[in-house]
């Protein structure tokens, strides 16, 4: 999982230029490998003239998971590095806009934007601004509301008998229907956000490095759609489409 404890204090800017010299693996061990086997020009040439750099300090940022893809490569003569679940979507010659921070010797990725066909490549758990963030889980906490007091009143009316009870018995119950789903679904999304929310302020900020407007309430996940490549498919989002569902949302 990317660790946001740090992001804060990094100075965030963006570098534009063509990806060469690709490498990428599901693991921090096998990309060093690879680098390695391939130590001609490119970004092995470029990392052999600095020794143990992007072991010891891009490497930190990295992550061994399965659904997550390591990679390194040159942009503008810059060793790059950075995880992403559609890393290897990337390849080599692919004209990209990255945000970037440097760490020693080597320039952290933390989101990737490819001209082409506008892909955008987030860190995990990060998509949205901070106060995006904070209205979808009260959104969420509406509508869980409404859907528990839909099921609740239908199975009260359903199975009692109203004309059966005591007019004090159904204000009774029909008033702890009404205040218990939202006293419990509020709280809780509420958690849910002060506990998240590191992730939507690191979003924030590389929202602000790209120069979108309203960054804080930008939300990536407008702009999910279906990408294709070399006949795989795949689910992703499209940054010119978030932007219009964005600026079509809050009439910027």
């Amino acid at each position: 999982m990317e660790d946001t404890a740090g992001f804060s204090e990094e100075l965030f800017f963006t570098l534009e230029g063509e990806m060469t010299n690709l490498y990428f693996s599901r693991t921090t061990v096998d990309l060093l490998d690879d680098i390695e086997k391939n130590l001609a020009g490119g970004v092995a040439a470029a990392i052999n003239g600095m020794p143990g750099a992007l072991a010891t300090s891009a490497m930190l940022s990295l992550y061994d998971g399965e659904d997550m893809h390591n990679f390194a490569g040159l942009v503008n003569g810059e060793v790059v590095c950075g995880v992403f679940a559609d890393a290897d979507k990337i390849k080599d010659g692919d004209f990209v806009r990255l945000v970037v921070a440097r760490r020693c010797d080597v320039l952290h990725v933390h989101s990737l934007l490819r001209i082409e066909d506008s892909l955008l490549l987030m860190p995990l758990n990060a998509y949205c601004g901070e106060r995006a963030f904070f209205w979808s889980c009260m959104r969420f906490a509406r509508n869980m509301t409404v859907f528990v007091w839909i099921v609740l009143f239908s199975g009260f009316f359903l199975f009692i008998d109203v004309s059966q009870e005591r007019k004090e018995d159904l204000i009774t119950a029909c008033g702890a229907i009404l205040l218990l789903p939202p006293l419990f679904c509020f709280p809780f999304e509420y958690w849910t956000y002060k506990t998240m929310r590191d992730y939507s302020i690191y979003a924030e900020e590389i929202f602000v490095a790209y120069g979108f407007p309203r960054p804080d309430m930008f939300d990536a996940r407008g702009g999910i759609t279906f990408f294709e490549n070399n006949g795989n498919g795949f689910f992703a989002t499209n940054c010119e489409l978030a932007l219009k569902n964005n600026e079509s949302k809050y009439k910027i």
